[in-house]
């Protein structure tokens, strides 16, 4: 270690109070606690929960540093170790080293090009029929849509559930799942708090999870399966590994996690920054039509140019993961400080995506930044960082953008969309992309009087 670094007390900012650190100030601020921090001491910045130090940054060699150049010096289960009430350690986003890697090669082939095209029939007609339902509602509440026609997709793609009354069930569990597991504070497992109905909800999805994997089993002829569970159950690595059927199980309530609570931020607040915006509305709806002749089919998609920027500027205004945070687990120094093992490292993609060296006017919604010439995304490698990086990066990035096209196209090639005035006290730019995503609503106007979600 270079003994000219300098100090991890000397990093800009406070571990606040004994025991508890700035859980108090985190707690009153939430999100513009982070913020105010970082106008404060800029690109990295420390901050201290009940026990754990934490060094912020907002850096891209900094990011490529811990998420691909010494990644093996760092570990996400135990950065990630707060979602353990909601995910389970076999869980790809847990592990680390040696058995990450064997996960990942496992579940490639349910994200490899063509298993993804296999899953567009289904969530283009899912997404035809949720876009219907948002028209005979006139003004909707976008995120509750969003993540209502996400878990759908999840469910109906990664267990195979077809039946409706078995999709709510799922999705109500769910939905008690991260209600309670994010709002316990006293971690319980009993039926009369928070903590434990998030618990049982847990329970009672796993043993729905593991009841479909046992009736796939019995349904055989895995050697050819092309669903996502019968590619679980039958894919073997190199080295003769597969995953029992509780990793199965594990690793498809994983998804659903990510599923649902990323692509439904995202799109929420892209939606509405299109509902503000009539011009980007009229690009998209112009790329599409001029691509798509007569039904959307997945080669389409590869040609949305407009539309793939669009995405980008989502991605970057509002990330959806917000955060990657890593256990420290060997001494390391990372922008001439010296960062002790023991200590956690948190890379703000949010941060990082404002940063004004990278994207001009970096509060401005701006989608033809990432076109020729400017193409503002590649000065710096890990600049764009918004579905994660290096070997711990986003598995089904891929799924989650056909999904989001097939929203943007079916949305729009239907309905023109604007969104409400943003509520008292909520102001623009963002800074609270959690705390009021919830608020965000918009009234859907059809473009043709006898709709018909067919071209």
């Amino acid at each position: 270690m270079n003994t000219k670094l300098k100090s991890v007390d000397a990093i800009p900012g406070s571990l606040g109070l004994p025991i508890i650190g700035n859980l108090i100030d985190a707690f009153r601020h939430r999100e513009l606690f982070y913020w105010q921090r970082y106008w404060q001491h800029g690109k990295i910045f420390k901050m201290s929960f009940l026990g754990e130090n934490y060094v912020i940054l907002a850096d891209p060699e900094a990011s490529r540093l811990v998420l691909k150049d010494r990644a093996d010096n760092f570990s996400s289960r135990l950065g990630w170790k707060t979602l353990k009430p909601i995910l389970s350690e076999d869980m790809v986003l847990l592990q680390d080293g040696a058995e990450h890697r064997t996960s990942r090669r496992l579940i490639l082939p349910i994200f490899h090009q063509q298993a993804i095209t296999s899953y567009f029939d289904i969530i283009k007609s899912l997404v035809e029929s949720a876009v219907a339902d948002w028209g005979k509602q006139e003004t909707i509440n976008l995120d509750a849509e969003l993540r209502k026609l996400t878990l759908t997709v999840a469910v109906r793609i990664f267990l195979g559930s077809e039946k409706i009354e078995e999709i709510d069930r799922v999705r109500d569990l769910f939905t008690t799942l991260m209600t309670k597991a994010n709002s316990a504070v006293i971690k319980w497992d009993v039926p009369f708090m928070a903590h434990g109905q998030g618990q049982t909800a847990r329970r009672q999805i796993i043993e729905y999870i593991l009841k479909v994997i046992q009736e796939r089993q019995k349904l055989g002829d895995l050697d050819n399966a092309q669903d996502v569970l019968g590619l679980f159950l039958h894919t073997v690595d190199e080295d003769g590994r597969k995953f029992t059927e509780m990793q199965v199980a594990n690793q498809a309530l994983g998804f659903l996690f990510a599923a649902h609570e990323t692509t439904a931020t995202l799109m929420s607040w892209l939606l509405f920054e299109l509902g503000n915006r009539p011009e980007w509305r009229d690009k998209l709806r112009d790329e599409y039509s001029g691509v798509v002749t007569g039904e959307i089919e997945m080669s389409h998609l590869r040609q949305l140019y407009q539309m793939t920027n669009v995405l980008k500027e989502g991605e970057r205004l509002y990330p959806p993961v917000g955060v990657m945070i890593r256990g420290v687990l060997e001494d390391i120094e990372i922008n001439g400080y010296h960062i002790p093992a023991g200590w956690n490292v948190m890379i703000s993609a949010i941060f990082t995506h404002r940063l004004p060296e990278i994207y001009t006017e970096p509060d401005s919604f701006d989608p033809d930044r990432f076109a020729p010439p400017r193409e503002e995304d590649t000065k710096y490698p890990y600049s764009l960082i918004g579905f994660g990086g290096g070997a711990h990066s986003c598995i089904g990035v891929e799924f989650a953008k056909m999904e989001m096209k097939l929203i943007l196209g079916i949305l729009f090639d239907n309905y023109d969309l604007v969104s409400a005035p943003l509520p008292s006290g909520v102001e623009y730019p963002i800074r609270r992309m959690v705390d009021n995503v919830t608020k965000l609503t918009a009234k859907l106007t059809p473009l043709q009087t006898d709709l018909q979600l067919s071209r």
